[in-house]
Order: C-alpha cells, then sequence, then structure tokens
C-alpha cells in the first residue's frame, strides 16, 4: 500500500502516513487498464540504440494508485510507479532498426534514487501508450506540467 499524498510505501495497518503524516485511506486499488506483454517491451531509461531492452514479457497493468510492470515468465515485479512519485511523464514516437514505437516514458522517485522506465509498443498497438498516458494523466497532481 502506498500513501495517495507522497507515494512512499506505508503497512496496511497505518492510519497515518510516517513520512508526511497526512491520513492513510482505505481505497481499494482498482484495475482500471491492462496490456502486454506481446509486442510491449521496457527499458529501464529512455529509449535509445544500445539500450537494454526486456522483450514480450512484461504486462502492463494501470490501477487507480499506480503503474506496474511484472514479468509473464517468473511473476516478478519489473517496476512499480504510484502516481504521487511521477516526476515526468511523455509520450513520443521513437524510430529503432524495426520500425516505428510508440514511447510511454515516466520518471519518477523512489525513496533510494530517481529511476525510468520506458514501455514501448509498435505502432500498430499505439493506443495502448496513448490509454495508458491519458490514465495516469488523470491521477497526476495538478502542479505537475505534462
Amino acid at each position: 500500500m502506498f500513501c495517495q499524498s507522497c507515494g512512499v510505501e506505508v503497512n496496511p495497518q497505518d492510519v497515518f502516513c510516517k513520512s508526511c503524516g497526512k491520513s492513510l485511506s482505505r481505497n481499494q486499488e482498482t484495475e482500471l487498464y491492462s496490456f502486454g506483454p506481446w509486442l510491449v517491451n521496457v527499458c529501464f531509461s529512455r529509449p535509445g540504440t544500445f539500450v537494454l531492452m526486456q522483450k514480450n514479457d512484461t504486462k502492463i497493468v494501470l490501477t487507480n494508485q499506480q503503474i506496474y510492470g511484472s514479468s509473464t515468465f517468473n511473476n516478478s515485479l519489473r517496476f512499480q510507479v504510484p502516481y504521487p512519485t511521477i516526476l515526468a511523464i511523455e509520450n513520443f514516437d521513437f524510430r529503432l532498426n524495426f520500425g516505428p514505437w510508440k514511447v510511454l516514458w515516466i520518471k519518477y522517485m523512489t525513496p533510494q534514487k530517481i529511476k525510468e522506465v520506458s514501455i514501448m509498443c509498435f505502432s500498430s498497438d499505439s493506443e495502448h501508450i496513448a490509454k495508458a498516458f491519458n490514465i495516469i494523466s488523470l491521477h497526476l497532481p495538478s502542479s505537475l506540467s505534462i
């Protein structure tokens, strides 16, 4: 469970966030949209020619509280981004050797450091990226310009 105000992970039995002191809501996390793993690639930076990608094995799930990706091979969590931790988000086209891709790039804060994740789909499946971008945008603080 994560604090809706600051994004820090909290224990389910906590009433107040240990980091920001805000009251913790008991809202149930609800899945809003998911896609993949087929024709979905993930990398942990902005995409580039020599960037290592996790290919065709990451399922992307958007909930009312976060976006995360998990491996379909071993069900391990590849990334987890609570919406309040997002620092920047961008939706753009990227051309790689195999053709055009649609990219959703997210920069976010963890307790340890700033991280990035890029979710990539072939142009033919670009509606997934557009829909994910719109869902995340609805959950971002109004102070974050996208």
